[in-house]
């Protein structure tokens, strides 16, 4: 069944403008496998860069405050891995239950919040949205167009992707219970394992509407990400 949309949370947000001597360009930021994370929108600011040609780049910066964080991890055929959500497991040392040890469960791919910001803090961008940027959160930027079809308001709890190593998001989900609503603005399909083919198996470019098909892969378990 369709729904009705409002876009009136994303009018709400003002727009800045700045003025980027040279040409705009976001591929630097863009090297390297990316992240996944998840966290809560604390708040969102909205930027228009205007650079040396006059062309006009527009933005809303998603100010996350980050409750999980994994690198994005990806085989020789480029297919993408399930991340290693657990840094320990335990080993039973005898033979009753209540005899084990804890160890490590192979090399993690889980960040700290150090590794976290190091990663996805880029000095120059930050000067555009330091002041907007409440603390100990992140700021995300996406295209303008990718959330028109996303109802999505401060508060909301969301899992996303990076592109490549940056605050440059390629896909994400806004978490619901009834629905998995994702906007993959990045065209190309979402690759990946079991919780990437649960949680990025819908994208809006291609799915205006909620559907039958849409609602039955909207169950993405939270266990997958219990450290």
């Amino acid at each position: 069944m369709s729904r009705l949309y409002d876009n009136q949370p994303l009018q709400s947000v003002p727009v800045i403008n700045h003025s980027y001597s040279g040409h705009w360009e976001t591929h630097q930021y863009e090297k390297g496998n990316g992240l996944l994370l998840e966290g809560n929108i604390e708040a969102r600011s909205r930027h228009v860069i205007t650079d040396s040609s006059q062309k006009k780049y527009r933005y809303y910066v998603l100010h996350m405050k980050v409750q999980r964080s994994h690198r994005r991890q990806f085989d020789s055929s480029g297919k993408e891995l399930e991340p290693n959500f657990s840094q320990t497991k335990k080993v039973q040392t005898g033979y009753l239950q209540s005899s084990y040890k804890v160890e490590a469960k192979g090399q993690s791919d889980k960040l700290s919040q150090d590794q976290l910001e190091s990663v996805l803090i880029k000095a120059d961008l930050t000067k555009l949205t330091g002041k907007h940027t409440p603390k100990s959160c992140i700021p995300l930027w996406i295209q303008e167009e990718c959330l028109e079809k996303l109802d999505l308001v401060d508060g909301e709890h969301v899992r996303l992707k990076t592109k490549g190593n940056g605050p440059f998001i390629d896909s994400i989900t806004k978490m619901d219970l009834e629905h998995v609503n994702v906007c993959n603005y990045a065209g190309g399909d979402a690759v990946g394992g079991s919780w990437t083919d649960k949680v990025m198996a819908v994208k809006l470019q291609d799915h205006p509407t909620t559907t039958q098909d849409d609602e039955e892969g909207a169950g993405a378990d939270d266990d997958e990400w219990d450290d």
